[in-house]
């Protein structure tokens, strides 16, 4: 999903933790966490083309094509548990219901968006049990349209 669905979903998330709560502090953390998370995509992207910004590239969020790895480190539901399990007690109920709520709803609109993408590419473990490795972690079909994308990029070096 793009930036733009995240910051809708998320301000929706963020409403629904304000009207629960009437925490504001929390809805703001809850709307910004909820698509914030998307900062993750800087780490593929400076691993598949460097430092050297390029809209064209980074919009384009395929790093994988270039890096042949997917790293997303905050995509994950096992940081989503930990997060739920350690942001305890009655004063930070109303950041941790709304925080874990939107990381949530992010993982799972991505996981419907992004069709190529097995459920198990959401879990770090599995990312780092296949080494980062974008062949190993995604389905087969998002793995040949890989190829043929480097294939037409780089002619020469297929």
């Amino acid at each position: 999903m793009r930036t733009v669905g995240h910051i809708i979903t998320s301000a929706g998330v963020a409403g629904a933790s304000y009207m629960r709560y009437k925490s504001k502090p929390a809805a703001v953390a809850t709307f910004l966490v909820g698509w914030l998370i998307d900062l993750d995509h800087l780490v593929d992207y400076v691993k598949a083309h460097g430092w050297r910004p390029h809209w064209g590239k980074f919009a384009e969020a395929a790093h994988e094509d270039y890096s042949g790895k997917l790293y997303l480190p905050l995509h994950s539901y096992e940081l989503l548990a930990l997060f739920f399990f350690l942001f305890k007690g009655p004063t930070r109920q109303p950041y941790r219901v709304g925080i874990t709520l939107s990381i949530l709803t992010h993982l799972l609109l991505d996981q419907r968006c992004n069709p190529g993408r097995k459920p198990s590419t959401y879990f770090l473990t599995h990312r780092i049990r296949k080494r980062f490795d974008a062949h190993e972690i995604l389905k087969p079909a998002c793995r040949e349209a890989i190829v043929s994308r480097r294939a037409r990029r780089n002619p020469n070096q297929m």
